[in-house]
């Protein structure tokens, strides 16, 4: 029976690769999360200047403090969109580096898994070896 002595070394290594996925996971959510902010933001920004334009049309009174509240809100949105963008390029490069280790883990594994492969193709290959001894035997104790 063919026994794989570091079999528990493939298990910490599967471990590792799944850990590592699932970190992965976690910063494509969070990015996710980022962007869909961001398109909050946006829809915000296009009410605010589709206010303002209904706010400026001809023919009524402009009403200025909410105009300059528009404004103010659209700054701060801004701002809050910018920063959204550069925590975005932050996630994007812990995605790369978390994708990095997903690839290292795996790398390992696949290297233990070929290795447990030709030991069982070795071991196979003796078993065989060892079968053809033992028919030979037989067939001579027969003659």
């Amino acid at each position: 029976m063919f026994k794989f002595r570091l079999e528990p070394l493939i298990t910490i290594r599967d471990n590792a690769l799944k850990e590592q996925q699932a970190e992965l996971a976690k910063a494509y959510d969070a990015r996710r999360q980022l962007e869909e902010l961001q398109d909050t933001i946006k829809m915000q920004l296009a009410a605010n200047a589709e206010e303002g334009r209904r706010l400026m049309q001809p023919g009524q009174a402009v009403d200025v403090n909410r105009l300059l509240g528009l404004r103010r809100q659209e700054m701060f949105l801004s701002n809050d969109y910018q920063q959204l963008t550069e925590q975005i390029k932050g996630v994007d490069e812990v995605i790369e580096m978390r994708r990095n280790a997903v690839m290292l883990a795996n790398r390992n594994l696949k290297i233990v898994e070929k290795l447990k492969e030709k030991r069982y193709e070795k071991y196979q290959d003796e078993e065989q070896h060892k079968e053809a001894v033992l028919m030979d035997e037989i067939a001579g104790i027969r003659r």
